[in-house]
């Protein structure tokens, strides 16, 4: 090289050489997550739910779902959201989005699982399941003054769980009613207290039944988009009570 030239290096060594940008957290979750997963978490997203669903969050249930099957592997990715460890987070979880899961086959009493709907609906100022007119009156929820009749197994469309009324009634040759007539009236009473959001029943399992609270026209979106239990508006519109 001839004087007065300057030599540029071109070459830098590979601890100078720029890095390749770090794979996103959202990213690497939708790598683990199927198409369809993603698509059911956004909209769920784009309903008002899962609002503590940021990137660490999702990374976390994509690292730990397992489940095989398209509706499995949609309510365990809701279950573990909602049943994240730290009690107080997980608490507020339910709360925000009015969460209520029951398994089917699980033990449960009417006056427990009314009690769990209470928790969820504190606009109500507590629920109580009783009947009314005597022995053989209808079995209702009542919330202060308003009640609404609970559908009994005969007069209940919808294959879902049943519940033991023997601890309320005192014997054991009672009805059974299902969490789904439960919320129904539920939903009646939300109404009658000018309460437009409802408890909505999303797709579940063979062995789980998922309620979150959504107004019409979330509810009505996911319906069309098949994340509902419900496939048609007018049994959304009917478990509502809108």
């Amino acid at each position: 090289m001839s004087d007065g030239e300057s030599s540029v290096t071109t070459d830098a060594s590979p601890s100078e050489r720029p890095s390749a940008p770090p794979v996103s957290k959202q990213r690497l979750a939708a790598q683990l997550l199927d198409a369809a997963d993603v698509a059911f978490l956004e909209a769920l997203r784009k309903a008002g739910l899962l609002a503590e669903l940021d990137d660490d969050e999702l990374l976390r249930l994509a690292s730990e779902v397992d489940a095989a099957g398209a509706e499995s592997r949609k309510v365990e990715l809701l279950e573990l959201y909602y049943e994240i460890g730290d009690a107080e987070r997980r608490e507020a979880r339910r709360g925000a989005d009015r969460f209520f899961m029951q398994r089917v086959g699980q033990p449960a009493t009417a006056s427990g699982l009314v009690g769990r709907l209470s928790v969820l609906t504190p606009e109500l100022g507590g629920i109580a399941l009783e009947r009314i007119g005597g022995p053989d009156g209808p079995l209702v929820l009542r919330a202060g003054d308003h009640f609404c009749a609970v559908l009994d197994e005969n007069e209940e469309e919808m294959d879902t769980d049943q519940v033991d009324l023997s601890e309320i009634e005192g014997k054991a040759d009672v009805p059974m009613v299902t969490v789904r007539g439960l919320v129904r009236s539920t939903n009646v009473l939300l109404d009658r207290h000018g309460i437009r959001e409802r408890l909505i029943s999303l797709r579940g399992d063979e062995d789980r039944e998922l309620y979150v609270r959504l107004g019409v026209t979330e509810a009505l979106a996911l319906c069309r988009d098949g994340y509902l239990e419900d496939e048609e508006p007018e049994d959304v519109m009917e478990l509502g009570a809108w």
